[in-house]
C-alpha cells in the first residue's frame, strides 16, 4: 500500500510511531496544533481473484494520482485539499473555540460528488458522468474518534473505491467472417446515488433510480478472435445489480447492411472495490 503524508499547519512532519517510554507534552490549547494527514489507499480486486490484491493502474486513481480531496467533520467545516508537483495545500484543525478540547471527531473525506449531513449521518451523493471516455473513480475515507488533544496528532486516511470498474472487450471466434463494430450502447445503469458511511450496505437509491446509457464506442471497430478492450477503457460504475441492463451492439457483417442486437448480462452484482471483464463476442462460435 503506497502512502502520501500531507501537513496542515506550518509544521515539521510528525512521525506515526511513538515509543512506548516517550514522554508527550499536550500543547498549549491557543497554539497551532500539530496535525498530520496520511493518506493511503485500499487496493481494488480482480473478480476472478479476490484473495489477490489488484492495484489499479493509470485508468484509476491512487494515491500516487489523486489529484484532490475534500475532508469534513461537521457540515459546516469543509477543507479541500489540491496537490502542486509533490505537495499538497495545507488547512487547519478545528478551531479550539469551536470544540471541547476532549471531544473525539469523526473525519470524512471524499474526490466526487456532494457531500451532505443528513441528520447526523454523512453521505455523498454522487452521480456518474454520462460520458464514457470521462469516467472518474471515486474515492471515500474515514477516519473516527480523534480528539484536538490526541498526542500523535495523525488523522489517518485509508481511502477505498466507493465504485466498481468494468472493461468491455469484443471479439470473434471464427475467423472467415468480416465483422464490422458500429457502435456499442450500455443501457439502463443507475446513475446516480448516496453512499452513506456509516451505514454497511452504504449505497441507496431513490426507488425510482435514474437510469442512464453510456456510448462504449461509436467508430468503427474490425474485429478479430482477440479479445479487443473499447476505447471507452474502465468504466466506474456505482455498485447495483446486473438485472435488467442490457448491451446494444451494431455491426455489420461481411459489408452487408447494419444489423443491432441486445445482450443481457448475466446475473449478479458489480460490487464496489472489484474490477469487472464482460466480454462481447460476435457472431456464432465455431
Amino acid at each position: 500500500m503506497k502512502k502520501l503524508l500531507l501537513v496542515l499547519g506550518v509544521i515539521a512532519l510528525a512521525s506515526c510511531e511513538k515509543s512506548n517510554d516517550e514522554i508527550i507534552t499536550p500543547p498549549d490549547s491557543q497554539s497551532p496544533r500539530l496535525l498530520t494527514v496520511e493518506v493511503s489507499e485500499n487496493p481494488m480486486h480482480d473478480e476472478n481473484a479476490s484473495a489477490r490484491e489488484m492495484t489499479r493502474t493509470a485508468e484509476a486513481t491512487t494515491t500516487e494520482s489523486l489529484s484532490g480531496f475534500t475532508m469534513h467533520y461537521t457540515d459546516a467545516w469543509s477543507n479541500p485539499f489540491t496537490k502542486t508537483g509533490s505537495t499538497w495545500n495545507t488547512a487547519t484543525w478545528p478551531s479550539s473555540d469551536d470544540i471541547q478540547n476532549t471531544t473525539p471527531l469523526d473525519f470524512y473525506a471524499h474526490d466526487g460528488g456532494t457531500f451532505k449531513w443528513n441528520s447526523g449521518n454523512p453521505y455523498v451523493n454522487f452521480t456518474m458522468n454520462e460520458d464514457a471516455f470521462s469516467q472518474k473513480d471515486f474515492l471515500v475515507a474515514t477516519h473516527k474518534q480523534i480528539s484536538y488533544n490526541d498526542a500523535s496528532g495523525i488523522v489517518s486516511l485509508p481511502f477505498t473505491h466507493a465504485c466498481a470498474a468494468v472493461q468491455f472487450n469484443v471479439f470473434k471466434q471464427e475467423s472467415t467472417t468480416t465483422y464490422t463494430v458500429k457502435s456499442i450502447v450500455l443501457k439502463n445503469v443507475i446513475k446516480t446515488g448516496d453512499y452513506y458511511y456509516n451505514n454497511e450496505t452504504h449505497w441507496q437509491f431513490p426507488q425510482t433510480p435514474t437510469l442512464s446509457n453510456y456510448t462504449l464506442t461509436n467508430n468503427d471497430i474490425s474485429v478479430t478472435t482477440n479479445k479487443e478492450p473499447l476505447p471507452c477503457n474502465w468504466l466506474f460504475i456505482i455498485p447495483q445489480s446486473k438485472y435488467g441492463i442490457k448491451i446494444d451492439v451494431t455491426y455489420t457483417k461481411n459489408g452487408d447492411t447494419q444489423t443491432t442486437k441486445t445482450l443481457t448480462l448475466p446475473p449478479g452484482n458489480w460490487q464496489a472495490g472489484y474490477k469487472y471483464t464482460v466480454d462481447i463476442r460476435i457472431g456464432k462460435a465455431s
